[in-house]
């Protein structure tokens, strides 16, 4: 999308994590300014790539990427043009790493466990319980942190650093009397599992991993403060924007657009979607997945199981009436109906998407291709 905003002669910025190709810290095309680096980066002291000319910023992540978004801001205002900039933070990623003013943030705040912390028992699949001691883990080493309240303080002390961020840029959008002329977004790349259902990962089909933050802001087309429940997804903001910006159109894309739900237009074409996880090997207790998910049923599917159905049971959660998924309907007499209603759904949505044939990872001691019977 950035590119057809530069064919309608937007100047376009990307500053901060990429990590796509993480070897490689080139400028990617389609951005008149660059400023990244190689893989997941550093929350002290990283050399960027900015410009094509690298440059080691020393200090703290958040704030050097964000120094570097406001100066570009700035400086793409007096040039007159309408411009993009995508900022994109490194925090929360762990092993968490809070700013020194921050360190100590959240000392005094007693954190329990979530309610779903020992739900790795019955109904789940068995690899549930046995990623409990692991990396993947609530009982495993917490990414260093070793102990779970200060695993959530050092976690939730990341993002105030980025909560300064977004203070900064809204600032210096206000400075240069933009602020309610630009679409402001604040989104994620996914959901993190923080000890629900004993996990502490993402890649997962659970709500704590799937959902992610969408805040937008344009008040030309968002009069008043609200809360849109539709189902929108993260493939949805390309279309979005171009939209809302009178761009190009992409094409053979799954998203939506949601300027009209911005408007508060009920109407939205998405009753599911499609779900899938897929890793270049078996990831450690973390198997692929393939799921559909409607406004309030979910059926979870693990490919890689069909030879070990009891370590993978299938899934399936009536969200309405069980929002924490802690009953597991996939046996019960009742759903069953449900189930292959959604059994068929997840199959339609596969074919539409060109999800088949179901190509699985190499693994010798895993399929490579799933037949259609596979589903269950």
């Amino acid at each position: 999308y950035h590119r057809r905003l530069h064919e309608a002669g937007y100047e376009t910025a990307y500053i901060g994590k990429w990590h796509m190709g993480e070897q490689s810290d080139e400028q990617r095309p389609g951005f008149d300014y660059w400023a990244s680096h190689k893989g997941q980066g550093k929350y002290f002291d990283n050399t960027f790539n900015i410009n094509g000319k690298r440059q080691s910023l020393k200090g703290y992540y958040t704030h050097r990427v964000t120094e570097l978004a406001v100066d570009w801001l700035k400086r793409a205002r007096a040039r007159r043009r309408p411009f993009l900039l995508i900022l994109g933070h490194k925090a929360p990623h762990c092993p968490f790493e809070p700013e020194p003013k921050y360190a100590n943030a959240f000392s005094d705040v007693k954190i329990e466990k979530p309610p779903t912390a020992n739900d790795t028992g019955k109904g789940k699949p068995e690899w549930i319980r046995q990623r409990v001691p692991t990396w993947h883990g609530i009982d495993g080493p917490l990414f260093g942190a070793k102990e779970y309240g200060k695993f959530i303080r050092t976690f939730l002390a990341t993002l105030l650093s980025v909560d300064d961020s977004v203070g900064e840029i809204y600032s210096a959008l206000k400075a240069i009397g933009e602020l309610d002329n630009t679409l402001l977004l604040y989104g994620s790349d996914n959901g993190s599992m923080l000890g629900e259902h004993g996990a502490v990962d993402k890649r997962t089909m659970y709500e704590e991993s799937i959902r992610v933050p969408l805040l937008v802001r344009y008040p030309e087309l968002i009069r008043e403060p609200r809360v849109v429940n539709e189902m929108v997804l993260t493939e949805d903001v390309a279309p979005s924007i171009l939209d809302i910006c009178g761009a190009r159109p992409l094409q053979r894309i799954h998203g939506m657009s949601w300027k009209n739900l911005l408007r508060g237009w009920a109407i939205w074409g998405r009753k599911s979607w499609y779900y899938e996880y897929n890793y270049e090997k078996e990831f450690p207790y973390t198997p692929n997945v393939r799921g559909v998910r409607t406004d309030d049923w979910k059926y979870i599917h693990y490919p890689n199981g069909d030879d070990q159905p009891d370590k993978y049971i299938a899934e399936l959660y009536n969200l309405k009436a069980d929002p924490l998924e802690t009953n597991n309907l996939i046996d019960a007499p009742e759903s069953q109906e449900k189930l292959r209603e959604l059994k068929a759904e997840l199959r339609r949505l596969q074919e539409v998407t060109g999800a088949l044939p179901d190509v699985m990872p190499v693994n010798p001691e895993i399929k490579s291709e799933l037949p259609e019977e596979s589903i269950r």
